[in-house]
């Protein structure tokens, strides 16, 4: 073999060894305004290109941004104008903050489902400054004189007024917690009790006879985690649809058809709830109904019960 042919053989082993990714995403992070003044809000857009039947999450989106404070989010997809097959994943933030100075919106994970392959790409950096609205000049403007001593008060007798003040509000806070903490917490009810109250209690709101779905999916879940969570004792409350994922995998005692339902219903609902979406007639009912078969196919049996009230 000449030193040509064994230049390409070994070329083409290098590219057959490296992996292709399973599918095409392209992200892109951009703010409606790159410079705004403390208190002012603005809008940190995320667009994600991904196959129309992928699922899109951002998993690394939880709680505030660094130095900014999220005060509303939603995220929609978007099928019409995009070539066959492929969708655009969209999710608004709406932030603020009382911070002055240069801040950088950092890179957001951006994981993208489809069958078996998962595609994990992140967002680049964005840039903000954040301004104040003053124009440096009162600093000196108060300068002018110096400033007016009060004669009729020594500077200590503030200090202890200060301190006086202090110790009242701590012992006024001392004395409203021993008072109010005799009467004691209301005990909690049992999990599956609970949640069989919590959802007669959304039913009688009428949530989805009025036509919000929002609401609803919201509360329901809610208490569909929380009953999970404190049955079988398991940290789901506040986790992402993707830790919510990982975490019903190892959900001892739980069936694994509703290990399953509740990462669905997750699912399904986001765009309900955050995205103003909406679900058919039947499929509302069929999560009204898959509550109660929850509660009931998984409530302690009588010894579990006798068990709970020695505790």
């Amino acid at each position: 073999m000449s030193r040509f042919s064994a230049f390409f053989a070994v070329l083409f082993a290098f590219v057959c060894a490296v992996p292709a990714l399973a599918f095409d995403v392209s992200v892109k992070a951009n703010v409606d305004n790159a410079q705004v003044f403390v208190g002012d809000m603005f809008n940190y857009e995320i667009q994600v290109t991904a196959p129309e039947n992928a699922i899109v999450d951002l998993p690394s989106f939880v709680g505030n941004l660094g130095s900014f404070e999220v005060k509303e989010m939603k995220n929609e997809k978007v099928t019409e104008g995009m070539p066959k097959g492929s969708a655009k994943f969209v999710w608004q933030a709406t932030l603020n903050t009382f911070v002055s100075g240069d801040f950088l919106i950092a890179p957001q994970q951006v994981q993208a489902v489809v069958g078996s392959d998962t595609v994990k790409v992140n967002t680049d950096p964005v840039a903000v400054k954040v301004s104040t609205r003053t124009t440096g000049e009162e600093t000196d403007i108060l300068e002018v004189e110096d400033p007016l001593d009060d004669p009729r008060l020594p500077q200590w007798v503030f200090v202890l007024l200060i301190v006086v003040g202090v110790a009242l509000l701590v012992f006024l806070g001392w004395f409203l917690h021993k008072k109010f903490s005799k009467a004691g917490a209301a005990p909690r009810l049992p999990p599956y009790e609970e949640a069989v109250l919590a959802l007669k209690e959304l039913r009688a709101k009428n949530y989805l006879a009025e036509g919000n779905q929002g609401d609803y999916f919201m509360a329901l879940g809610f208490i569909a985690r929380r009953y999970v969570e404190r049955r079988f004792e398991v940290d789901i409350l506040d986790a992402t649809v993707a830790e919510l994922k990982q975490r019903m995998a190892h959900v001892a005692g739980l069936p694994q058809a509703y290990k399953e339902s509740v990462v669905t219903l997750a699912e399904e609902t986001e765009p309900v709830k955050f995205a103003k979406m909406k679900l058919d007639g039947e499929r509302c009912r069929f999560w009204d109904e898959w509550a109660d078969r929850l509660l009931e196919d998984t409530k302690p049996s009588p010894e579990e019960k006798k068990a709970e009230q020695k505790v």
